[in-house]
C-alpha cells in the first residue's frame, strides 16, 4: 500500500512539474534576455528569395549580465520586400554596417514594422538610423513599452489587411497579436514565433546547444507530424483569457491563411536558411494540427501560467502588461490618445 502511495505520488509530482515547465518556460526564457548586451555571432548576406522578397539573417546571443540573466543563443530572421526601390522591413534584425550596404543598395527604407509584441529587440538601432521611415508595431506594444510612443504608430486594428505594397497581412487571435505575412509574388509565408521548421538533416552548424534545444521545443509542443513545419502547439497556453471561442477563431483565421496560394515559408527563429519549400498537403496537415482541440495539459497550463504572471508583475513585464485590457484589439479602447494623433499626422487611416 505505502509503495503504491509512493508510486502515485511520483507520478503526480512529474506530471506536474511537467506542467509548470512547459508552462513558464517562454516566460522564463525571454523575460532574462538582456537585450543591452545582444552580440552577433555571424551574419550572411541577404538572401534573395524572389525579385522583391530577401531574407537577413544572424545569428545572435543575448549576453548575460546581472545576477539572474541568462545568455540565450538563437537565429534572428528579418523579411525585406521591395517596391519600386522602396523597403518595409518585418522583424527588424541586427543593423550591422554591412547590412546598411545591402539595405541602400535595395532602396530606400520606407517602413519598418514589428510584427508581434515580442520581436522589437533591435527596432531603436532602425528608429536611430533610419528617422525618416515609419515604425509599426502592434496595438499592445504601446502598453509594453511606452518609450516607443514617440517614435511608432500602431498597425491597424482590422484584423487583416496590407501594410506595404504586394504584402498581406492576418493577426493571429491567440498569440499576443502576432501578425502573420504573406508575400504574394513570392509565395512566401512568414511567421515569427508560432511556426517552425523541423530540424533539417545537414545543420549549417552542430552547436550542442541548438541541438539540444530543438529536442526540447519538440518536447514541449507536443505537435503531431505535420511535415516540414510545425506548429507551436504549446502557444495555447498563452492564449488571453475570457474568450470561450478563441480557438475556433484561430483555426478560421490559419484556414484563411493556408488558402492563399503558399510555396514557402519562412520563421523569425529557426536552423535552416532563407525559407522552406511547401505543399499543399503539408499545408492541410498542419491545419489539422491546429484545429486540434484543447486538452487537459493546455488549460492546466494556462491556469499555472496566468497564476505566475499575476504574482510576478514586475518579474514578468513582458507578459503581464499585455493581459491589460487597453492593450487589447478586442475592446473599446483600440487606441492610446498618442499613438491617434500621430496617426492622424501621418495621414495613416484604418
Amino acid at each position: 500500500m505505502f509503495e503504491a502511495i509512493i508510486i502515485i505520488t511520483s507520478i503526480v509530482a512529474i506530471i506536474a512539474v511537467a506542467v509548470i515547465v512547459r508552462a513558464m518556460w517562454d516566460p522564463f526564457y525571454c523575460c532574462f534576455m538582456t537585450t543591452s548586451d545582444i552580440g552577433v555571432l555571424s551574419s550572411s548576406s541577404l538572401i534573395k528569395i524572389s525579385p522583391s522578397v530577401y531574407i537577413s539573417e544572424h545569428f545572435i546571443n543575448s549576453g548575460n549580465s546581472g545576477k539572474w540573466a541568462r545568455s540565450i543563443t538563437k537565429f534572428s530572421r528579418m523579411l525585406i520586400v521591395v517596391h519600386d526601390g522602396e523597403l518595409c522591413l518585418y522583424n527588424p534584425c541586427p543593423l550591422t554596417e554591412e547590412l546598411k550596404k545591402e539595405l541602400a543598395e535595395l532602396g530606400r527604407i520606407q517602413r519598418v514594422v514589428v510584427t508581434n509584441c515580442f520581436h522589437y529587440a533591435f527596432l531603436t538601432q532602425y528608429i536611430d538610423a533610419y528617422p525618416e521611415a515609419t515604425f509599426l508595431v502592434p496595438q499592445g506594444m504601446m502598453w509594453k513599452r511606452p518609450e516607443l510612443q514617440q517614435h511608432c504608430i500602431a498597425i491597424p486594428a482590422a484584423t487583416e489587411g496590407s501594410l506595404f505594397a504586394g504584402t498581406h497581412y492576418f493577426r493571429l487571435p491567440d498569440f499576443y497579436q502576432e501578425h502573420v505575412i504573406f508575400v504574394e509574388e513570392a509565395g512566401l509565408l512568414y511567421c515569427s514565433d508560432t511556426l517552425y521548421i523541423r530540424e533539417p538533416e545537414k545543420r549549417p552548424h552542430g552547436r550542442f546547444n541548438i541541438r539540444l534545444m530543438q529536442k526540447f521545443i519538440r518536447l514541449i509542443s507536443f505537435s503531431q507530424p505535420c511535415g516540414v513545419i510545425h506548429y507551436f502547439d504549446y502557444v495555447r497556453q498563452f492564449r488571453y483569457p475570457g474568450s470561450d471561442d478563441l480557438h475556433k477563431k484561430n483555426v478560421e483565421c490559419w484556414s484563411r491563411i493556408f488558402a492563399l496560394p503558399i510555396t514557402r515559408i519562412t520563421t523569425g527563429h529557426g536552423v535552416f536558411c532563407g525559407c522552406v519549400s511547401v505543399t499543399k498537403a503539408e499545408l492541410k496537415n498542419l491545419l489539422s494540427c491546429i484545429e486540434r482541440k484543447d486538452g487537459w495539459m493546455d488549460r492546466a497550463g494556462r491556469l499555472v501560467f496566468r497564476i505566475c504572471m499575476r504574482k510576478s508583475p514586475d518579474r514578468y513585464r513582458d507578459w503581464t502588461c499585455l493581459y491589460d485590457d487597453e492593450a487589447q484589439f478586442d475592446h473599446h479602447h483600440h487606441h492610446h490618445p498618442s499613438i491617434e494623433r500621430r496617426k492622424q499626422a501621418r495621414g495613416m487611416g484604418e
